[in-house]
């Protein structure tokens, strides 16, 4: 094939189950120059098998650090100027890229996003759980701090995410956060401010299922909150003294410690969450207040995110 003009980025490990109706809902959008790259992370359960069905595809196979680190390398390998990454268990929606495609070229953006739908299957039937457009999944700072981030929903211009470069210039995606690397690639993006078409027609699938991290319940959300309240510490820490960034950071530092002490609250964990609060006065004293004025617009977001329920 001569060089593509979309490439598709999927991460994969042991998804045998699902890989193929991954792969299935790229070839079904007609394209007639994309090229899809899975980057499998030596997976044991038959991955390797129904990968090998599918002699289009550029496979890379070989151990990784985490999401992250295979995402990175499959946007290193991509050919393409524009770039969508796609999970080993979710769907692009018929006509995404067709779609996309008319958006970028019609406007000159560095990245395109549309909606998500979000979906499970019950008795053999999928059952459409909600649809977030518009405000509800934007590329905003308050979306990337409390709300729902669906980057598998955008394509992006080579050049764009070259310039978000994560801290080592491995890739867009910083591998020190192994659950919360999509969100910190979600809030860089929005400081960094692209130009960004937004599309009313659904791009992506997301499929609930137990292990997806997009759903993430129970022992995985109480995992996920410590990790998110350990990467906005580190930002925190990272980020200039007096600069926009740090201002961000620190709002997002006081909204995932105030999560995760509420988090172990209702868990009945009142010791653990008495030390997370009294931590995070070590970072910043002024965190409640900071957490206290971002409850009117979260309220509003989980209102926006419920009116997609369907």
């Amino acid at each position: 094939m001569s060089t593509p003009r979309l490439s598709i980025v999927t991460p994969c490990l042991n998804r045998a189950a699902t890989i193929g109706a991954a792969i299935g809902s790229v070839l079904a959008q007609g394209h007639d120059a994309v090229e899809h790259i899975v980057v499998d992370g030596l997976s044991t359960d038959g991955t390797a098998e129904v990968l090998a069905r599918h002699p289009h595809l550029t496979v890379i196979r070989e151990k990784d650090r985490n999401l992250y680190d295979a995402l990175n390398k499959g946007i290193a390998a991509a050919r393409a100027p524009v770039i969508g990454l796609l999970n080993s268990d979710d769907l692009y929606a018929p006509g995404a890229f067709a779609a996309a495609e008319a958006a970028l070229a019609g406007t000159g953006a560095e990245m395109v996003l549309g909606a998500a739908e979000f979906f499970t299957e019950r008795e053999g039937r999928e059952v459409v759980l909600k649809r977030l457009s518009g405000a509800a999944n934007a590329l905003s700072v308050d979306n990337a701090i409390g709300g729902i981030t669906t980057m598998n929903a955008a394509f992006f211009r080579r050049p764009l995410l070259d310039r978000l470069g994560a801290r080592g210039g491995a890739g867009p995606f910083d591998i020190r956060f192994p659950l919360a690397a999509d969100k910190d690639f979600w809030l860089r993006l929005a400081l960094l401010g692209p130009r960004c078409a937004t599309l009313d027609a659904t791009v992506i699938r997301y499929r609930s299922h137990e292990g997806s991290l997009t759903f993430a319940a129970g022992d995985l959300r109480d995992k996920l909150s410590r990790h998110l309240l350990d990467l906005a510490r580190t930002r925190l820490g990272e980020s200039a003294a007096g600069t926009a960034e740090r201002a961000t950071y620190r709002r997002w530092h006081a909204w995932a410690a105030g999560y995760r002490a509420a988090l172990q609250a209702r868990a009945g964990a009142l010791p653990a969450a008495l030390a997370t609060a009294g931590a995070a006065f070590a970072a910043d004293p002024l965190w409640p207040a900071r957490f206290l004025a971002r409850l009117p617009g979260h309220w509003r977001g989980r209102a926006q995110r419920r009116d997609g329920a369907v």
